[in-house]
């Protein structure tokens, strides 16, 4: 399983800059980013090379921030790819809270991102119908 951090962030000009600017002063490497709207506020979800550092130094510097796991899955760069994933989850009955992608120079392929209601049961199922889980960023 793969770490992922996640920032409420307000919308205001300069908020998404703090936060960058914290992992740039940190030497925190972002992978892959994602981003949520709201009215007032944004969820913003990252995968970075060095999750607990980066939990600390954003909770020192007041950001509400989040840890939780994510599933990543490769999957060819073709039509139809997401929707086999998907169609998977749905046939265990599994939710999925939120889903972004990550293009791999290493795995050249692209990598499908997400949260599910229970992360072990969803990898088991993926794994069982041939999908390989990556379980580490370095295999990012």
């Amino acid at each position: 399983m793969i770490d992922q951090i996640a920032v409420v962030v307000k919308n205001k000009p300069g908020s998404l800059r703090h936060i960058t600017r914290l992992l740039a002063e940190n030497k925190i490497n972002c992978l892959c980013i994602s981003t949520y709207d709201a009215p007032d506020f944004g969820i913003l979800r990252m995968i970075v090379d060095d999750h607990e550092k980066c939990y600390r130094v954003l909770e020192e510097h007041g950001e509400l921030v989040m840890r939780d796991r994510v599933i990543a899955i490769p999957m060819k760069d073709e039509a139809g790819a997401m929707d086999a994933i998907l169609e998977t989850v749905e046939e265990a009955n599994i939710s999925i809270d939120c889903m972004y992608s990550y293009i791999s120079s290493q795995l050249t392929s692209a990598v499908l991102i997400f949260r599910a209601e229970d992360i072990e049961e969803t990898e088991s199922v993926l794994a069982k119908k041939g999908y390989q889980v990556i379980r580490s960023i370095k295999e990012l």
